[in-house]
């Protein structure tokens, strides 16, 4: 299933967020030099290169590897990146645009992350970034595509107001984008499929993940979880996140036996930590099918979770939760499961073709007014426990 064209176009129209190769810098950026500082653009390509930046392009670029011409450039410029393939573990460690032409891609084999970004206000784009996935990898390891995270000499470090637009993350083996421990950051008009998650907004180095945007996406078939991710692991919460125009669906299928072998939903709200905080969030305009679990799931497993102020609305929901769910066995639209009481708005979304079209787990409240659905066998089914 996909969105209605008409949503779409009209959202497009009101929300497009278009970069261009050598675009204004954010506010706060030092303006570009003169032409005899650092440039503002620099090419990255197969050669043969030439010096000092100015006069370059694909054909006669500045760098063949990326990182160098990431130290090189100007805060604040833009480091374009001509078609081949480039391996990663690239650490946009200065405020810039990393933007990549058609056929740009990373290749992260054997990497922790094919791009992480520890500087704040940068801008990656245009690139194809695949196959994150260390040699020797360990509990709680990074394996992701693009990351607002990186890791230096003294250890990660988390960027903010980072804008992820216009990417393709595949075959990734933890999260194709994931905007982790990072506040007011964009992950928009991507492609995230053939991931283990699709993307990731999480709090795992103990820093907030505070107003992220996640828009306009395709997040399918990501084998080992979730399309969309919001999961507070370490305490200090995922909030203010809004997750909206976006299509999740088929995740969560890689295993063909043990019903909750993989599954994964097409967004999840979660946290298995005493306390955790995943609150504030909007849910709304997306479309999920085909999900493992639910097309949209709360997990909130331990006692004094804050999953309060979030809201579902307005989303198209079909035939999901196939590889079952907790006291859940059946097709489900939305899911809902809570040790503590949970009050949660689910209101004037279209379920259906499911066995129930929302179901809770535990103390939940369902508040919001009426859905509308459509071959649901159970508007509501509930089990006492979670």
């Amino acid at each position: 299933m996909r969105l209605h064209s008409g949503i779409v176009a009209g959202a497009l129209a009101i929300g497009t967020i278009a970069f261009s190769v050598g675009a204004a810098a954010p506010a706060g950026a030092q303006p570009f030099p003169h032409p005899s500082g650092p440039p503002p653009t620099v090419f990255v390509g197969s050669g043969p290169t030439i010096s000092g930046g100015w006069g370059a392009s694909c054909q006669q670029p500045n760098f063949t590897a990326i990182q160098p011409a990431i130290e090189a450039v100007a805060v604040g410029g833009t480091v374009v990146v001509c078609k081949g393939t480039y391996p990663g573990s690239i650490n946009v460690d200065r405020q810039i645009t990393l933007a990549g032409l058609p056929g740009a891609t990373i290749d992260a084999t054997g990497d922790a992350y094919g791009i992480g970004v520890s500087a704040s206000w940068s801008v990656v784009t245009g690139l194809k970034v695949m196959d994150a996935s260390p040699l020797n990898p360990t509990a709680g390891q990074l394996a992701d595509g693009i990351v607002t995270i990186a890791v230096g000499a003294e250890g990660p470090v988390a960027a903010d107001h980072v804008k992820i637009v216009h990417d393709d993350v595949t075959g990734n083996l933890g999260s194709g984008i994931d905007l982790n421990s990072s506040s007011d950051s964009t992950a928009s008009f991507n492609v995230a499929d053939g991931n283990g998650v699709g993307i990731n907004v999480a709090d795992d180095i103990g820093l907030p993940a505070d107003g992220n945007t996640v828009t306009f996406n395709t997040t399918d078939e990501n084998f080992g979880g979730c399309g969309i991710a919001l999961a507070d692991h370490t305490g200090v919460g995922v909030e203010h996140t809004l997750v909206a125009f976006n299509q999740s669906d088929d995740n969560g299928l890689a295993t063909a036996t043990a019903p909750d072998a993989s599954a994964g939903s097409g967004v999840i709200m979660a946290s298995p930590v005493p306390g955790g905080i995943v609150s504030d969030n909007t849910i709304t305009l997306n479309e999920f099918s085909g999900n493992g679990h639910g097309g949209v799931v709360v997990h909130a497993h331990a006692p004094g979770d804050d999953f309060t102020g979030n809201s579902v609305t307005f989303n198209r929901i079909g035939n999901n939760n196939v590889r079952d769910d907790e006291n859940d066995s059946e097709t489900t639209g939305v899911y809902l499961g809570s040790f503590s009481p949970l009050s949660i708005v689910v209101a004037d979304n279209i379920i259906g073709p499911d066995y129930y079209g929302v179901f809770t787990s535990g103390p939940v409240t369902v508040t919001g007014g009426p859905n509308l659905y459509y071959e649901v066998t159970q508007k509501l089914g509930t089990a006492p426990g979670f």
